[in-house]
């Protein structure tokens, strides 16, 4: 097996890890609606508490957060599967002492 070959299966590999990362976290959105959902019934029945609001924001940033934390794992795994001569120098960086033993 080469060098390249290798490092293209690494990548996949890691690529397929941050796939599945993703869909984990995608099965999470349910319940993070749900629980937004409630919080904004809640405020809108009762009215407005400081404790309500709390939740409904933490809510908020939550979610927003969980969408950015599975936009940027599916990036990652755009990027490690295309195997880009940057992420096979990265992945496996050649050594200078190799280059000159050889």
């Amino acid at each position: 097996m080469s060098r390249k070959e290798a490092v293209l299966l690494v990548s996949r590999a890691l690529a397929v890890i941050q796939f599945i990362t993703a869909l984990l976290d995608i099965s999470y959105l349910p319940e993070r609606f749900i629980s937004l959902n409630h919080h904004a019934r809640l405020i809108n029945t009762v009215g407005v508490s400081e404790v309500g609001n709390y939740y409904l924001n933490y809510d908020r940033v939550g979610t927003a957060l969980l969408f950015g934390r599975i936009a940027g794992l599916l990036a990652l795994t755009l990027v490690l599967w295309s195997c880009a001569p940057w992420v096979e120098r990265l992945l496996l960086p050649k050594c200078e002492d190799q280059n000159q033993a050889g």
